[in-house]
């Protein structure tokens, strides 16, 4: 898992990344993750993306975020554009994203990608 936050010297909320869920951990129970696990994909609750310019923007990333034929039939990628960490020490840090969708290519292209935000 994650250190989310800091609740006391004591206890940590952890994100268990292979669950998705939190729970409270004792800090004498945490280890220090290798090179190879930290690159590892990571299940994450919250991130940010830059707002459309205009309300008819907005409701259009709404609309194809919200259609399920998008699930099942184009591939929905969050490309992670930047981490800020947060002011304060106990929170996790800012993760800004872009989402992209798939296109068929044609011909032998295989696919083509979208910017949806």
């Amino acid at each position: 898992g994650i250190v989310e936050t800091i609740q006391s010297e004591e206890l940590v909320t952890v994100i268990y990344t292979d669950y998705g869920d939190s729970g409270l951990v004792e800090v004498g129970h945490l280890r220090s993750l290798g090179y190879e696990e930290r690159m590892m994909p990571v299940e994450l609750r919250e991130m940010v993306f830059f707002m459309p310019k205009s309300n008819r923007e907005l409701e259009a990333v709404r609309l194809e975020l919200g259609q399920e034929r998008n699930l099942k039939e184009k591939k929905l990628l969050v490309r992670v554009d930047k981490i800020s960490p947060k002011e304060h020490r106990r929170e996790m840090e800012e993760i800004q994203v872009s989402i992209w969708r798939t296109e068929d290519g044609g011909n032998d292209l295989g696919f083509q990608l979208s910017r949806i935000c």
